[in-house]
């Protein structure tokens, strides 16, 4: 299965409570975009492309408040 360059670039963070997604290029913003939307989330990051979990979980990546 081939991926677009761009595509590769880009980091999945899956929140295994919800099953919600959210791609960005950095894996700080796509866990803040899904803690912006669920507080208590559990997010997965996967590098598009890679078979293994690139992250599980990132508190260390959440932004204090």
């Amino acid at each position: 299965m081939g991926f677009s360059s761009d595509l590769l670039m880009q980091h999945r963070v899956n929140d295994i409570e919800t099953g919600s997604i959210e791609l960005a290029d950095a894996p700080r913003v796509a866990v803040d975009n899904l803690y912006s939307c669920y507080s208590d989330a559990q997010p997965w990051v996967i590098r598009i492309g890679h078979r293994a979990v690139f992250r599980i979980g990132s508190q260390s990546l959440r932004q204090s408040k």
